[in-house]
């Protein structure tokens, strides 16, 4: 049986692979650092505080994701989840004056003899010590509850970064709170 000869590969061979290896090289090289931009926008957004400086490397970072029409569609969206619409305004504005008005009305039943119009007189002063005085009660009533529910553990306090277990918890003990209590005055 005749023997098959072994040819040694050309150079043009050798350029080749040596040309894909680099190819290839190359591709890992570049997703690599998607990979890491990745992570890093991943690492900034989770963060608790984000400051403008955080905000710019995001916007920075994602610029090598996207082109420039997935540049002007992110734009968009975000200028939609910024700026409300009109629908929201007027929604927001008609909360906010039957917000007042049953803060009113309760003012007006603590006070009895007084008018609507003494209320709004007074809104820069009386009003507000009564608002202050209001939440002084609620949060020291608030905060004996949480003692009786949850005996040698602080309560945490939301302006003060707490993690966001303390904020779930603290939020779902809040509504069942609230609905102890409806449960209660329905009861009554």
């Amino acid at each position: 049986m005749p023997r098959l000869k072994v040819v040694p590969p050309h150079d043009d061979v050798v350029d080749k692979r040596q040309k894909n290896r680099e190819a290839q090289a190359r591709w890992r090289e570049r997703h690599i650092a998607k990979r890491r931009a990745a992570q890093r926008i991943v690492n900034i957004l989770v963060r608790k505080t984000l400051t403008d400086e955080h905000v710019e490397q995001v916007a920075g970072l994602l610029s090598t994701f996207l082109n420039w029409h997935g540049g002007r569609v992110l734009r968009r969206r975000l200028k939609t989840l910024t700026e409300p619409s009109e629908k929201d305004k007027k929604a927001d504005a008609a909360n906010w004056r039957e917000q007042l008005k049953r803060e009113r009305d309760v003012w007006l039943r603590e006070h009895p003899g007084m008018t609507a119009k003494d209320y709004w007189r007074s809104l820069d002063t009386e009003v507000i010590e009564w608002r202050k005085a209001k939440y002084e009660t609620y949060d020291a009533a608030e905060q004996q509850a949480w003692e009786r529910d949850h005996p040698g553990r602080q309560m945490p306090v939301e302006n003060c970064g707490i993690s966001g277990r303390d904020a779930t918890d603290l939020d779902r003990w809040r509504r069942q709170r609230a609905r102890r209590r409806n449960r209660m005055a329905s009861k009554t």
